[in-house]
């Protein structure tokens, strides 16, 4: 009965065109009135060759015939009330016969070899569904007059489409299905369709085009769209301003298609469904559910409660004893040590830094007696120093004048050490002592013969003619930059604190049923994390963790797995790239997806240090650990050596001027990001202090439950859905105080293209 409403409709509107134009393809127009002679005559010449129609269905192998054609012969079928289908089904018993057309405009061939086969094959209860979309369809066409042009292919909902456009009366105008938006702007401003039939990429291509707001599209009513997934809001409430009509769209699978309505609705269902058992989480404080392209896949965003600090965290040691029992550690190691002789080669190595910046300007033609003076200008343009390092060289001037090897001189500058001090003979035998002295503290010379090597070098590295990063890597060798983080004392005492203390961890976590996450920052060269393999060696045979080594350079990446990444005895290593200066999001990681964050020697190296602690501070559980190792006074050999590879900051260095932030400013900064300062080593009164080498440990988060996407996803694994998860700190809110749903659609989209990465945070 269905069958028939559509027929008889569709014949009533086709007899109302009469001799107007109904079909239009390349040029060619067919009246109503042929349309219909012609359909009548084919279904004629069809009758004649059956017995028996009835159950029958009309089918069409692909590329079997013209556009035009199959959408006339779906024409056919129904005025024969048989089915009608454009590809045969698998295994169909099919019957093919020949049926003579009528001779339309020299366009429809004279005869056609079409396939019938029974129509149970092909037909399962689709005849209601036919209805319904016919009918939705003719609702939202039939207050138009005039004609609807057609940018889809016909398919199955183009098809009912335009017998819906023709039940109205309207004029079909076929239009290629690959054309452009540009072009189609031109046929839709020249064309005066008041309705338009095509896809949703043709959609999206016609809103983002720039020339659709100098389009006259004033005749344009309606908008009829197919899609395989629903369009985003803001991208349809944009297509109704810009094309100033009714828009009504279908989402089309390989088994239905539906109103865009309808799937709405099935979508909020399920999206309600998903938070109400998310908030059934005691730990969740709130939640978002946002849906994702490509079905029934989901992002889920939880916020946790907050609460008062519960000592009882998983990895949370004995805060009372755990300081004093990692400094006692350190102190029993390295009392074989004379700690204030290793200062003082240290400083030793300094002083002959600053008075190789010296040697380096002689040769440059400044500063070479007592008697010169010099201006900023001067120094900078005689000869010109390269672009990139002239702040640095301004850095030096500072250190200098504050070192008392330089004075002011009005806006000017004088040298206040006799030239011979800083001469190469002099310098020659100040590097070859510190040799000798460097090489009895720690057993080697590397750090001395790379500071020496860069202090040859600096009138070459000023002008730009040598750049630093060779000189650090030699022939691409990671071995000298590996040997600089393993051989002064200062930094040996800082990967013992990191190794005590992350022994400490381990060990509280025992008997956890989830791993202990730990993350590497700017692992670069490995020396930190060689100096935490016995410990996490020792470790794995009872503890469960998972270790993620990560950096900006694949070759450090390559160069230390290489030597230590046996997946065999190392399962739980694991390798990934991360840069501290750019958005967590878009390199794969999760916010409060990591235990432990260990970053040795890396924030001072960031372009800005406040911005990337607070982005790495977001990574870590309630409880979470952050763990760090940084300088925080000037190193003059670094000053001039590795300095000439470092990045211009942004923040409180830009004012100061200074290489390294100030003691006071990581723990503005460490605080300013949320990080809790528990640990500070080593101690005022220590030896080493002097040096500024810090060892920083910090709690993140400790006013919040601790909430994981793992225990997240229990809560929702019965629904049979693609669901992903992340829990936020703060659900991001409009200036309204709503929650930002365009906010939280980006960052989906970040989630959804990062899966499967071997980054991913998760």
């Amino acid at each position: 009965m269905k069958n028939e409403v559509i027929t008889a409709e569709l014949l009533s509107g086709l007899e109302q065109l009469g001799e107007a134009p109904a079909l239009s393809l390349d040029g060619h127009e067919w009246s109503g009135n042929q349309v219909l002679a012609w359909t009548k005559a084919v279904a004629e010449n069809l009758g004649e060759q059956l017995d028996i129609l009835q159950g029958n269905a009309l089918l069409l192998p692909a590329n079997s015939c013209e556009e035009a054609v199959r959408l006339l012969l779906h024409l056919v079928a129904l005025r024969l009330g048989i089915g009608f289908e454009t590809e045969p089904p698998a295994n169909a018993e099919v019957e093919l016969f020949q049926v003579q057309t009528p001779d339309l405009l020299e366009v429809v061939q004279e005869e056609l070899s079409l396939l019938l086969t029974h129509k149970g094959l092909i037909e399962d209860d689709t005849t209601e569904a036919n209805f319904t979309l016919y009918k939705s369809q003719q609702e939202s066409l039939r207050a138009l007059q005039g004609s609807v042009g057609v940018f889809s292919p016909l398919n199955k909902f183009t098809r009912f489409a335009i017998l819906a456009a023709w039940s109205s009366g309207l004029a079909v105008y076929l239009q290629s299905p690959e054309i452009n938006p540009a072009k189609a702007l031109v046929v839709l401003e020249r064309s005066g369709f008041s309705g338009v039939i095509l896809p949703a990429t043709l959609l999206k291509g016609l809103v983002a085009h720039p020339a659709i707001a100098l389009t006259n599209l004033k005749s344009l009513q309606c908008l009829l769209y197919e899609t395989e997934v629903l369009l985003p809001q803001p991208l349809l409430q944009n297509a109704r301003r810009l094309l100033a009509s009714e828009i009504a769209g279908w989402v089309c699978s390989e088994t239905d298609i539906e109103p865009v309505a309808k799937a709405e609705q099935a979508l909020t269902q399920k999206l309600e469904a998903i938070t109400e058992s998310v908030a059934k989480h005691p730990a969740v404080a709130n939640s978002f559910t946002v849906p994702l392209t490509g079905g029934d896949r989901w992002a889920v965003f939880a916020q946790a409660k907050v609460q008062e600090k519960i000592q009882g965290k998983p990895g949370m040691p004995d805060m009372a004893g755990l300081f004093e029992g990692i400094n006692t550690e350190l102190d029993t190691e390295f009392a074989h040590i004379d700690l204030e002789h290793a200062v003082k080669v240290t400083e030793q190595l300094n002083a002959t830094a600053l008075l190789s910046m010296l040697n380096a300007f002689s040769h440059l033609g400044l500063f070479c007696d007592q008697h010169s003076v010099h201006s900023l200008a001067e120094l900078l343009e005689t000869p010109p120093v390269a672009q990139q390092h002239r702040a640095l060289i301004k850095r030096w001037v500072r250190v200098l004048q504050e070192q008392q090897l330089l004075s002011a001189d009005g806006d000017s500058w004088r040298v206040e050490v006799d030239p011979d001090s800083y001469s190469d003979t002099a310098l020659a035998q100040a590097w070859g002592q510190l040799e000798q002295d460097w090489r009895a503290l720690s057993g080697a010379s590397k750090t001395i013969d790379y500071a020496r090597a860069n202090a040859e070098q600096l009138p070459d590295l000023i002008g730009g003619k040598v750049q630093a990063v060779h000189l650090l890597f030699p022939r691409g060798s990671t071995e000298l930059a590996s040997a600089l983080y393993r051989e002064g004392i200062a930094a040996r005492y800082q990967q013992r604190a990191v190794s005590a203390l992350l022994k400490s961890i381990l060990n509280n976590w025992e008997g956890q049923p989830q791993p202990l996450k730990i993350l590497e920052v700017g692992a670069g060269t490995g020396a930190t994390t060689q100096a935490l393999l016995p410990v996490l060696d020792d470790a794995s045979g009872h503890i469960q963790f998972d270790y993620q080594f990560t950096d900006i350079s694949v070759a450090f990446l390559d160069s230390f797995f290489a030597q230590h990444g046996d997946q065999e005895q190392r399962p739980w290593l694991r390798r990934g790239l991360f840069d501290i200066d750019r958005s967590w999001r878009s390199q794969g990681f999760s916010p409060n997806s990591f235990d432990v964050i260990i970053a040795g020697g890396v924030f001072n190296a960031a372009h800005n240090t406040d911005a990337s602690l607070r982005r790495v501070a977001e990574l870590l559980l309630p409880g979470g650990w952050f763990i760090m190792t940084e300088p925080t006074s000037e190193e003059f050999w670094v000053m001039a050596s590795q300095a000439f590879m470092l990045v211009d900051a942004v923040d409180e260095r830009t004012d100061s001027g200074a290489t390294f932030l100030s003691l006071s400013q990581w723990h503005n900064a460490l605080e300013a990001a949320g990080l809790e300062l528990a640990m500070d080593l080593p101690v005022s009164e220590h030896p080493l202090s002097r040096q500024g080498h810090r060892f920083f440990a910090c709690r993140a988060k400790q006013n919040q439950m601790r909430l994981t996407a793992d225990c997240l996803a229990e809560y929702i694994d019965h629904f049979d859905s693609e669901i992903f998860i992340q829990v936020l700190d703060q659900l991001p809110l409009t200036l309204e105080g709503q929650v930002d749903n365009a906010q939280l659609q980006e960052w989906a989209q970040f989630m959804d293209s990062h899966q499967g990465d071997s980054s991913y945070g998760n």
